[in-house]
């Protein structure tokens, strides 16, 4: 490279120089500015709390004896109450362990075992308008004494919900 192609291309450069930096920061504020915000709320036995448009709880949960567990496993059963107020309410839910290694479980309603019941609600369904139970069977190894916290994601909230649950 010669001088004369630094001259030939000193505006193109100065216009790299200036708008690389700010690309990289108008990207990063967005993806920032867009993660869920992470609340974790204790609530009491028998109270609920606003989310999303909905009032969530009272939650309960159990260890539950499912025929057909696989073994060294069990079965964390949760109870969730929903009212959606009018609205229809989705969600996405995971069981987190509060204590280290704080790992992490979906839902496994559906490989477990279960007799089907057509009256019982295994996800947060945008189509009930009225209150409802969700119940959420989590496969979750021996060693998983708890306590837990069910994460709810979605709905209208771009937070996402914790709600500490003890078998």
């Amino acid at each position: 490279m010669t001088r004369g192609w630094w001259r030939r291309n000193a505006v193109a450069l100065g216009v790299i120089a200036v708008l690389a930096p700010a690309t990289a920061v108008a990207i990063s504020f967005t993806a920032w500015r867009d993660l869920p915000t992470e609340h974790r709320i204790a609530v009491e036995t028998g109270e609920a709390v606003p989310y999303g448009g909905a009032e969530i709880g009272p939650i309960s949960a159990r260890f539950d004896d499912v025929p057909g567990t696989p073994r060294a496993s069990r079965v964390v059963a949760v109870r969730l109450e929903v009212d959606p107020e009018d609205e229809g309410f989705t969600c996405a839910v995971m069981l987190v362990e509060s204590a280290a290694p704080h790992r992490r479980w979906g839902p496994s309603t559906t490989s477990l075992d279960r007799p089907y019941d057509p009256d019982r609600v295994t996800y947060c369904d945008s189509e009930h308008t009225s209150p409802y139970t969700v119940e959420h069977d989590f496969l979750v190894p021996d060693d998983a004494v708890g306590p837990f916290e069910l994460e709810l994601s979605g709905g209208a909230a771009r937070e996402v919900l914790r709600l500490a649950v003890s078998p």
